[in-house]
């Protein structure tokens, strides 16, 4: 009998591309929410605002005695940015109230946090059940495989892992973080319309194939620009740079993944980790049980505990 994470590695670029989907339509929802002062800087303070509150929550989860943030070379080194970009815009989302600096160096969330953010947090949650769900329906995990039972906290918590999962890929191909958002969005946005017609049946969701040219579209360079909150110039320089590199075709201004680089052996490989490394935090997801409940984000929306008694378990153990 296979296993989840059998097939979801065995449909690996189904599942990259559903997460894609969903992760990058957060990313660009949580440059929107961004105070105007950070917009030009949105792919910068987008992974380290993502990174900070992946560490708050999980702090606030665990309950550890220190709650001290990472500080801003961690953030750098977790996120392949250079020092003084971490630090300068760390210190301008400090400015404006979305990050603080502790006197040890510590970078963290405000109390209470951003409502934008706060809200965004929660609205994640539900991204993932949506490509929990998608991936069921296409046959890549099990059926039921994260309801509307789990805990909210638990769900926000593996979505930011996922964000930053699928940004660590660049150490497969040498590049940067503002490079590979544009790679993932390119690759996610020109086969966007596979698998619907009928569910499960295009062979993008297979581990050794790739959609037929045909079905790869190209995607306009100047809507990239315009749903990245990037410059036209800086997109044709990325895309310049993704063309040498053979990592693109273009046709015009539009641009899609090029085949060398879809059935290249990194790209396949990092598939494989953000398809196994999913299945790994859907199974965490289902296991954890909120006997005290989870707090991070409810004490910032005000809102009370929706305590559901799980008959199955003890008597004190309850889904947050």
């Amino acid at each position: 009998m296979s296993t989840r994470l059998d097939r979801m590695r065995l449909n690996c670029r189904l599942v990259t591309r559903v997460l894609g989907e969903e992760v990058f339509a957060a990313t660009l929802d949580l440059g929107n929410r961004l105070p105007a002062e950070l917009v030009r800087a949105r792919t910068v303070c987008i992974p380290i605002l993502i990174s900070v509150t992946r560490d708050m929550i999980d702090r606030k989860m665990r309950g550890p005695a220190v709650a001290r943030g990472p500080s801003i070379n961690a953030i750098a080194a977790s996120l392949g940015l250079p020092f003084e970009t971490a630090r300068r815009n760390v210190q301008r989302m400090a400015d404006l109230g979305w990050l603080t600096i502790g006197p040890s160096g510590g970078v963290a969330l405000p109390e209470p946090m951003p409502r934008a953010l706060a809200d965004w947090c929660v609205d994640l949650g539900r991204r993932l059940r949506r490509a929990a769900a998608t991936m069921e329906a296409l046959g890549a995990t099990d059926a039921e495989s994260l309801d509307f039972a789990a805990c909210d906290n638990s769900c926000t918590l593996a979505a930011l892992d996922l964000f930053l999962i699928m940004a660590g890929t660049s150490n497969h191909f040498q590049l940067r973080f503002t490079e590979l958002l544009l790679v993932h969005f390119v690759c996610s946005a020109s086969v966007a319309h596979l698998n619907e017609h009928p569910p499960g049946t295009a062979p993008f969701a297979r581990v050794d194939t790739v959609p037929d040219a045909t079905k790869r579209a190209f995607v306009p360079m100047a809507e990239l620009a315009r749903l990245l909150g990037i410059s036209r110039s800086t997109v044709y320089r990325l895309v310049s740079d993704a063309e040498q590199a053979n990592l693109f075709e273009r046709r015009g201004n539009g641009v899609r993944a090029s085949e060398y680089f879809l059935t290249s052996t990194p790209y396949v490989e990092a598939l494989e980790l953000i398809a196994g490394r999913t299945a790994t935090l859907l199974s965490r997801v289902e296991r954890h049980r909120c006997g005290i409940g989870c707090t991070a984000l409810d004490h910032v929306l005000r809102r009370p505990r929706p305590w559901r008694q799980i008959p199955t378990l003890s008597n004190c153990a309850q889904f947050g």
